[in-house]
C-alpha cells in the first residue's frame, strides 16, 4: 500500500521533489538553538572570563586570568520549550548528555596556551504525532508517525594570549588573545522511517583584548574586554535512506489531490548550516575587594545566517559577592531580543514569542585545588511563549 504523508513543514522528503538534480537546502536554524556557552557562577559574562571550562566560548585574551595550569569540565541541562516554534513545534537539546564544555590552560610567563571544546549549537525540533493517511483512507487510518530535525555544532579550539604588564601605568595590564576553532557539524532529519544525514568540518576564529587597571588612589579593579567571534558556514552532502515508499500530498488547497513521488538517490542535494558572527564587549568593575559589577553586551549577526532575520542585540549584568576567600555568589539578568521581517510569517507574533529575559543565580566554591561552579538561569517570568525554559549548569575544575 502506498502511503501518503500529509505534513505542513519542510523536512527531508519535502525537498526531494528535485529528483535527479543537486540543490541546496538550509537546515532549520533558530536563536534558541544557540547554546548559552558562557553561562557561569558569575552569570552571563564572556569578556572577563574566570571559568576554565568556558575558555573556548569567551574572550581569548581573558586566559591571562588563570595563573596556574588548570583543567575543567561542565554539563548543562536545558528544559524543553513546548511550544518552541510555529504550529506548536517543540524545541529541545538534541544531545542532552554531552558535556557542554571542556577547557585547559597552561601558563608560561606572560604567555597562556589553552585548548577547549564547547557546544555551539544544539537543537532538536519535534513536530509531534502526525496522522497517517492512505489512498483508501484519506481522512486517516488511526496510525501516527513522528518527525524530528536535529542539528549539532561543536567547536574544538586552540587559544593563545600574551600579556603586557605595566604598559601605560604601574598597575595595569593589556592582554591580546587569539583563538582557532575546528567546528564539527552533524545534521539528522527523520520522518517516519526515512532519514537524511550530513556532517563535516569547518574552521572559525576569535580575536580579542582585555585591559585591567587597578586604581592607585582608591582600592578597586577595572577590567574591560572586547572580542569578535567568526561563525562557521557548512555546506555538506545530505545522504538519505528509506524514502522509496514515501509519497507527499500537496497541501495547496487549490490542488489538494496532487501527489509527488520520491525515490532514493545517492547524491541529491547539500545541506547548509550556519552559525552567526558575534561582536562582544563589556567590563567588570570592583569598587572594593568583596563586591563586583559586570556589564556585557553583544551583537549576534543573524542577517548573514538566514534571510529575513535581523541582527540581535543581547545584554547581561551581574552583581557578584565574595562571601569568603573560598566562596562567592551572584545575581544577574540576561536579555535577548531577536527580530524577524519575513512576509511568509506573522513577524509581530514571532518577535513577541522569541523575546527572552533570564534571571540567574550562581555559586562558586573552592576546596583545596578543586573549584565547583553552579548556576541556575530561568526565563519563565518575562519571556515570550517560545523562550520559557530553565537552564541548570554545573562545572568542576582542578588546578594542577
Amino acid at each position: 500500500m502506498t502511503k501518503i504523508i500529509t505534513v505542513s513543514f519542510f523536512c527531508l522528503v519535502i525537498s526531494l521533489n528535485t529528483f535527479g538534480q543537486r540543490t541546496e537546502f538550509e537546515a532549520p536554524n533558530y536563536q534558541h538553538g544557540l547554546v548559552l556557552e558562557n553561562l557561569s557562577s558569575l552569570g552571563f559574562v564572556q569578556n572577563s572570563n574566570y571559568a576554565i571550562e568556558n575558555i573556548s566560548s569567551s574572550n581569548p585574551a581573558s586566559l591571562i586570568n588563570f595563573d596556574s595550569a588548570s583543567v575543567g569540565i561542565s554539563y548543562q541541562s536545558v528544559s524543553m520549550q513546548n511550544p518552541g516554534w510555529l504550529g506548536d513545534i517543540m524545541h529541545k537539546r538534541a544531545y542532552p548528555l554531552l558535556p557542554q564544555s571542556i577547557g585547559a590552560v597552561y601558563p608560561l610567563d606572560n604567555l597562556r596556551i589553552g585548548i577547549g571544546i564547547s557546544q555551539r549549537y544544539n537543537s532538536l525540533l519535534d513536530f509531534g504525532e502526525i496522522p497517517v493517511t492512505t489512498i483508501e483512507n484519506p481522512y486517516g487510518t488511526g496510525e501516527t508517525f513522528t518527525a524530528t530535525d536535529e542539528t549539532l555544532v561543536i567547536g574544538f579550539s586552540n587559544l593563545y594570549s600574551y600579556s603586557f604588564p605595566s604598559l601605560f601605568y604601574k598597575n595595569d595590564l593589556l592582554s591580546l588573545g587569539l583563538q582557532f576553532n575546528l567546528d564539527r557539524m552533524d545534521y539528522l532529519a527523520k520522518i517516519w522511517d526515512a532519514e537524511g544525514k550530513a556532517g563535516g568540518f569547518k574552521t572559525s576564529f576569535s580575536v580579542g583584548f582585555l585591559y585591567k587597571f587597578e586604581k592607585r588612589l582608591h582600592p578597586g579593579l577595572f577590567e574591560i574586554g572586547f572580542f569578535f567571534e567568526k561563525g562557521s558556514s557548512f555546506k555538506e552532502e545530505l545522504k538519505e535512506n528509506n524514502t522509496r515508499n514515501l509519497v507527499l500530498a500537496d497541501l495547496d488547497t487549490n490542488n489538494a489531490h496532487r501527489q509527488n513521488n520520491y525515490y532514493p538517490v545517492t547524491k541529491l542535494f547539500d545541506i547548509i548550516v550556519k552559525t552567526p558572527d558575534k561582536l562582544n564587549y563589556g567590563f567588570i568593575y570592583s569598587p572594593e575587594s568583596l563586591l563586583h559589577f559586570s556589564l556585557n553586551s553583544r551583537t549576534v549577526f543573524w542577517n548573514k545566517v538566514r534571510s529575513g532575520w535581523k541582527n540581535c542585540s543581547e545584554f547581561s549584568c551581574s552583581v557578584i559577592f565574595d562571601y569568603s576567600k573560598t566562596a562567592r555568589f551572584s545575581f544577574g539578568l540576561f536579555s535577548s531580543n531577536p527580530q524577524i521581517e519575513d512576509n511568509r510569517f506573522n513577524s509581530q507574533e514571532i518577535n513577541e514569542n522569541m523575546k527572552a529575559i533570564y534571571t540567574t543565580v550562581g555559586v562558586h566554591i573552592e576546596r583545596n585545588n578543586f573549584e565547583y561552579d553552579f548556576v541556575l538561569a530561568d526565563s519563565h517570568n518575562y519571556s515570550g511563549a517560545w523562550r520559557k525554559h530553565t537552564i541548570l549548569k554545573g562545572a568542576i575544575s582542578i588546578k594542577i
